[in-house]
């Protein structure tokens, strides 16, 4: 009788007082954080992929990492300021990272699968009109403001997040060369990448074999002498931060994934890639610095729930060490997704606190599934317990890979005027935060002035000469 007494108490308990914020934590919280001030700096920090029931996925696997974390927030859902975006392309519910990181960057949802381009059908060869439908991001804007630019990726650099700052192209999947059909007579990401690169201060990431010079067998450093061009986590790790010429590198042929894989190879990590990011752009001018875990979508695209929910917990903790450096007072910090995946996460699952999530009985009940994805749920030729890294979990629908999802997304910031990333909003809005918290909607207003002087002094002054 007593055992049961003992055990109803802590439950009890636990219930009750559950991971201990109170209200008046809250509005602590809420009433520190609150800034209405301009920012110098911004971090966007983006979980391709990274939906919300892989975040909940992910919070219960840190859990069972170290219980000590159990019924605790991840690190970018503490942030002061929360909401949910909703992510659809200009002609599609289901979005993809082109026109999503587009929307983010710009204030503009092109169609799917087109980068930097408005009202251009995806895959147009068209070079005029893809010419004249370009817009402006934030790497265009930061420019005209002395700001400095980073991006650091563990994706190929040529892959739609990040290139999504940089490319004007009717295609996502043109990367390289000779991915653009013969008869097309347009540039590829990765030949804009390379007359481009210089425009950022800093850019870390992989997709060697998507650039022209490196296919053609040049010496990247001696091809490209404006740049401070690097191949390898030694040049990194030695790498000093003078920031005489802008630092580009480039550290695998395709993605970077050292992080989960542990591979002894040369790629440094998300961590210190974005240390070192911050580090060569303080500036008394401000930066901008994307930062992007894309591995998060690559592996639910293959049905690898344990390594795209380790890498969501990798950039979980880059959050937070960013968070811990940064000054908040003029820095504005934002974490979201680009949109989502099919993974679900549910089931009565009673062994959360007992047995570990990725020790599962296929046969009795899996509680991680994929509503569509390479690998079909097929009891009996399934392997029984799913416990291995490499481990492929069951979709219901079988297709070529794993798609998006549809769902809104979370969005999660601190620093100055992030009180306006609340409440339910389109993904461009996420822009209009950007563009005024940083001031640039000063530069469209002062140049809109400039235009509308020089149209009055035309039409009424000159009249009188």
């Amino acid at each position: 009788m007593d055992f049961w007494i003992i055990s109803v108490t802590i439950a009890l308990d636990f219930i009750v007082k559950g991971s201990g914020e109170t209200v008046n934590d809250r509005f602590t919280q809420l009433k520190n954080a609150y800034r209405d001030r301009e920012a110098k700096n911004l971090i966007l920090f983006i979980g391709d992929g990274m939906g919300i029931s892989s975040i909940s996925a992910a919070r219960a696997l840190r859990a069972q990492q170290d219980p000590s974390k159990l019924e605790k927030l991840l690190n970018l859902e503490k942030l002061p300021y929360t909401g949910l975006i909703d992510t659809h392309c200009k002609d599609t519910f289901a979005a993809e990272s082109g026109c999503t990181a587009s929307a983010m960057y710009s204030g503009i949802k092109p169609t799917t699968n087109t980068l930097g381009v408005s009202n251009i059908e995806a895959k147009s060869c068209d070079a005029e009109k893809i010419k004249n439908s370009q817009f402006n991001t934030i790497l265009e804007l930061a420019k005209k403001s002395n700001m400095k630019v980073g991006v650091v990726t563990n994706t190929r650099i040529t892959h739609a997040t990040p290139a999504a700052l940089y490319a004007k192209t009717s295609s996502r999947y043109w990367y390289s060369p000779k991915d653009v059909p013969k008869n097309c007579d347009v540039e590829s990401i990765g030949e804009q990448f390379e007359k481009r690169m210089h425009e950022f201060d800093v850019a870390f990431g992989g997709g060697l074999k998507n650039l022209p010079s490196y296919i053609a067998g040049k010496n990247m450093s001696s091809t490209f002498p404006s740049v401070n061009f690097l191949a390898t986590a030694k040049e990194f790790e030695r790498l000093k931060l003078d920031n005489s010429k802008p630092v580009i590198g480039i550290f695998a042929k395709n993605h970077l994934y050292n992080a989960i894989n542990k591979f002894d190879n040369h790629e440094p990590s998300l961590s210190s890639m974005v240390s070192k990011a911050i580090d060569l752009l303080e500036n008394k001018y401000g930066y901008i610095l994307v930062v992007e875990n894309g591995l998060i979508d690559i592996h639910h695209h293959d049905n690898l729930a344990q390594k795209s929910l380790n890498e969501l917990l990798v950039l979980d903790d880059v959050i937070n060490q960013t968070l811990e450096r940064v000054n908040l007072d003029d820095t504005l910090v934002i974490a979201t997704a680009d949109h989502a995946t099919s993974f679900t996460f549910s089931g009565y699952y009673h062994g959360v606190f007992e047995y570990p999530m990725f020790n599962q009985t296929i046969l009795n009940t899996s509680f991680i599934i994929y509503a569509y994805g390479s690998k079909v749920f097929q009891p009996e030729n399934e392997k029984q317990v799913l416990d291995d890294i490499n481990d492929q979990y069951p979709a219901m629908i079988k297709g070529k890979w794993g798609e998006h999802g549809m769902d809104s997304v979370y969005v999660g910031a601190d620093g100055p005027r992030a009180f306006l990333l609340t409440g339910v909003h389109e993904q461009t809005y996420i822009f209009k935060v950007i563009e005024y918290a940083l001031g640039f909607n000063k530069l469209s207003t002062a140049t809109s002035l400039i235009a509308t002087t020089a149209t009055y002094f035309i039409l009424n002054v000159l009249e009188f000469y």
